[in-house]
């Protein structure tokens, strides 16, 4: 699978630099902030959205990128003879139309393509990426390596737990309502991925029956499920990470921590001062 080109769009979370050495070619995602639209990674960083959502979040939103843009990278691929086929992983169909339109696009060109609806974003999605990148150098048949990708669609999850509702009020997740009463009752939501959609996991009351919560699924999912890595993802900046990073290191010491941003994508609608954390099964 040597001559394969990976695309995605930067609901993963991908680096450029690593985009930039593995031959991925990441669609922008973007983020609409008073009117003004942000393409992730090209028009601001993510730390920049990020200071922009705390500032003025309200009635912000996302919109993916235009199928003219995804005629582009499938064109330039086509073009290109160091390539002889494509694999595309993209955010849940249930939450963006990225994978349809590269669906769409790539019924244009002739060299064989791939498109797979990852059911998630994020971490788990970036794994996905990266399975594809390292199996360009091994001995694989593309089929091979894409129902391993396919597969892994099955085992992946991300809890994340927002700071407050606010965000998810401004952004239409929750009603006004909701957040107010909420806010009175101090419950917390831990948010999780179910056959691609973003359903509310539990509503508990006090922080520290959430982080209770959190923790036992993790070291359920790290003991029964061989979760060998888990991804600390924050929507803003990486202090927030730092009583989670000590609280996994010392209950779970085995476990690799990765710590990265949430997408912009998902912390528009979660919010600033969302953690998260993102894994997938036997990895």
């Amino acid at each position: 699978m040597k001559k394969t080109a990976i695309v995605t769009d930067s609901s993963s979370g991908v680096e450029k630099e690593y985009a930039e050495e593995h031959d991925v070619f990441v669609l922008p995602m973007s983020v609409i902030i008073d009117g003004v639209a942000y393409r992730d990674g090209v028009d601001a960083t993510t730390e920049e959205i990020y200071d922009m959502l705390k500032q003025s979040g309200e009635g912000a939103k996302t919109s993916q990128p235009t199928i003219g843009e995804f005629m582009e990278i499938y064109e330039k691929i086509e073009m290109d003879d160091s390539f002889d086929s494509i694999i595309a992983i993209h955010a849940s169909s249930e939450l963006t139309g990225t994978y349809q339109s590269s669906l769409s696009a790539s019924e244009n060109i002739d060299k064989p393509v791939h498109v797979i609806d990852s059911r998630i974003g994020s971490y788990p999605m970036k794994q996905m990426v990266e399975h594809a990148v390292d199996s360009k150098g091994s001995d694989k048949g593309i089929e091979e390596v894409v129902k391993e990708i396919q597969g892994m669609t099955d085992h992946t999850q991300l809890y994340l737990l927002p700071k407050s509702f606010n965000q998810m009020r401004k952004s239409g997740r929750v009603s006004a309502s909701q957040s107010m009463l909420a806010s009175v009752l101090n419950i917390h939501l831990k948010l999780e991925f179910d056959d691609g959609r973003v359903v509310i996991g539990e509503k508990i009351r006090t922080k520290k029956k959430i982080i209770n919560n959190v923790m036992e699924k993790l070291e359920e999912y790290v003991k029964e499920k061989s979760v060998s890595t888990i991804a600390i993802v924050y929507a803003g900046g990486i202090d927030l990470t730092e009583e989670w990073k000590e609280r996994l290191e010392t209950h779970l010491p085995d476990v690799k921590l990765v710590i990265e941003p949430l997408v912009t994508v998902a912390g528009v609608h979660a919010g600033h001062g969302t953690i998260g954390f993102g894994f997938t099964k036997g990895r």
